[in-house]
């Protein structure tokens, strides 16, 4: 009996956290990355592939990279130069080490949506909060915070319905 109610929630989380993935599949085909393999990848696994290569090039500091993905808002462009941000990502110099784990999403309308990511390195765990929206055939990232506090990564973590166990994905290039 208690296996049903756990079941109805965590599809709903998944249908939640899987209707930002039409912005997601869009910038994949974008790219020229390949689509799924034989429609057996879930749509919170091929949006966590789909951002992988925009939070490596994040991570690494090339942001005209990242540009070419997702379309950065001045104010996200601003925010990644800020010296306490500039400090957490030195730690990803070589960010295709890295795995990178989709904890959850919130959809607050058509095309606009909030995704939140960690990524654990040695120093500890990192999250990305990316604030994105969709318009005409691009998509923006509007804001990103970016925190290695525990107290801020719990706080980041409860304002998004979280996945029933996070995805993870490689940020090594896109074809791993």
């Amino acid at each position: 009996m208690r296996k049903k109610p756990l079941l109805v929630v965590g599809l709903a989380a998944l249908l939640a956290v899987g209707s930002l993935t039409p912005l997601a599949l869009h910038a994949q085909s974008r790219q020229s990355a390949p689509p799924a393999a034989g429609g057996t990848d879930d749509m919170p696994h091929r949006t966590a592939k789909a951002f992988a290569p925009f939070i490596r090039a994040i991570a690494s500091r090339r942001y005209n990279t990242a540009q070419q993905i997702f379309k950065l808002r001045r104010s996200v462009q601003a925010a990644l130069e800020d010296p306490d941000t500039t400090g957490i990502l030195a730690r990803f110099i070589k960010a295709d080490r890295f795995e990178l784990n989709l904890i959850g999403g919130r959809t607050l309308g058509q095309n606009v949506g909030i995704l939140l990511f960690t990524i654990a390195s040695e120093e500890g765990p990192v999250a990305f909060k990316i604030y994105y929206y969709g318009f005409g055939t691009d998509i923006y990232v509007a804001r990103i915070d970016v925190s290695d506090d525990w107290d801020q990564i719990e706080a980041l973590s409860g304002t998004v319905d979280s996945l029933p166990a996070p995805v993870t994905v490689s940020l090594g290039a896109s074809g791993e």
